[in-house]
């Protein structure tokens, strides 16, 4: 039985399973979902995922949601022979697992402070506030990339492939500085450059940079019309 894969090309975290797929060579029956229009809540896929979010991974009767879950599961089931993205040694292994527990609570929560509201037709641009954040969350990938070429060494592992599904979003909304954050900026020109990204992220953040800009502008327009 093939695993079936709910997503959006859209989705930072669906992305950056994609990416980790490509690398392991996994072929997925692919399901698209559209949160915008939250697809994710019908009976059935909520059943699936009480958490109601994309993606989710489907092999047999097993269900698993959340990106950052689905990567290691799928390293730990598939990745045999590319332990180079997940050591088997306890302290690189604790370290990737604090910068992939950064991204889904500091890092993508930080883009989706901008997403939600903006399609919901409620942010115009982003506030002074979530850009102090966005601004704070460079800082700490400045100070990790500091003391390493990769997150959590030198060598590129899983931590990377989630984190830069998010970090590409957030610097399409607000620029990574390269004189404030040379290491951050390095850092994702360098994971932009390679084929995984360029096959399965760089159209999909395109699209999400342009629906986000979009949205902001007829938000906007539709602000000025309440207002006369």
């Amino acid at each position: 039985m093939p695993l079936i894969l709910y997503v959006s090309d859209a989705s930072p975290p669906a992305r950056a399973v994609l990416m980790l797929a490509e690398i392991l060579q996994l072929e997925f029956d692919k399901q698209y979902i559209n949160p915008v229009l939250r697809e994710q809540d019908s009976p059935e896929m909520t059943q699936k995922n009480p958490m109601r979010t994309v993606p989710t991974l489907e092999d047999g009767e097993f269900c698993l949601a959340d990106s950052h879950a689905i990567i290691l599961y799928l390293m730990e089931k598939y990745g045999q022979n590319h332990r180079n993205l997940y050591p088997e040694d306890l302290r690189v292994r604790s370290t990737i697992h604090q910068r992939l527990f950064f991204d889904c609570s500091i890092l993508f929560p930080r883009l989706r402070a901008i997403m939600a509201p903006t399609f919901l037709g409620k942010l115009n641009q982003p506030s002074g506030s979530m850009v102090t954040n966005i601004e704070d969350a460079y800082r700490t990938l400045e100070a990790y990339l500091s003391q390493s070429k990769y997150l959590a060494g030198p060598e590129m592992t899983i931590a990377d492939i989630s984190a830069v599904a998010t970090v590409c979003g957030l610097d399409g909304l607000h620029p990574i500085d390269e004189k404030r954050h040379p290491n951050t900026r390095e850092w994702l020109v360098n994971m932009s450059r390679k084929p995984f990204y360029r096959k399965c992220n760089a159209e999909g953040n395109e699209m999400l940079i342009s629906l986000l800009k979009s949205s902001m502008k007829n938000n906007k327009q539709n602000d000025k019309k309440a207002k006369l």
